[in-house]
């Protein structure tokens, strides 16, 4: 026996190495995790799609018009506007106005603001693709968040 003593982090990370190493996860098992970890938001409210002036005003607008979208869930509203001017830049509001953290999620990140107290937040330089925005409460619970939107 030697002198030299390791802690309980240490040992820990032995065993777990020394598992991993004589009988590893199988893949299947991995991906049913990872499957079943995304019903974590189930009962996050989703915001539907109320409005789009793509959809709503076609042929109408020109095709440089700014896009405005509203979702809706009970108890909230999300305006946004997607403004072109070189480059993208969403501008919204949450209805009835709040202080929250507005994340928006993308195909390869995440971005997160706070709204103020009129309940307005900006994300700068959108990049195109499909998006979702998630209103979190103060401490970190999703208050709601949006169906996927291409932008």
């Amino acid at each position: 026996m030697t002198d030299e003593s390791i802690n309980d982090d240490e040992l820990l990370d032995l065993l777990r190495h020394a598992i991993d190493t004589a009988d590893p996860v199988p893949e299947h098992v991995l991906d049913g995790a990872r499957a079943a970890y995304t019903w974590r938001t189930i009962d996050t409210e989703l915001a539907e799609l109320v409005f789009d002036s793509t959809q709503e005003l076609a042929g109408v607008r020109a095709a440089d018009a700014n896009r405005q979208i509203t979702f809706k869930a009970p108890g909230v509203e999300i305006e946004v506007m997607v403004i072109e001017n070189g480059s993208r830049r969403l501008v919204g509001q949450l209805v009835p106005p709040a202080m929250h953290t507005v994340e928006l999620v993308g195909a390869d990140a995440v971005h997160a603001v706070e709204s103020d107290e009129l309940g307005r937040f900006t994300f700068d330089a959108l990049e195109p693709g499909p998006v979702r925005l998630v209103v979190l409460a103060a401490d970190g619970t999703r208050i709601v968040q949006t169906e996927w939107v291409l932008f």
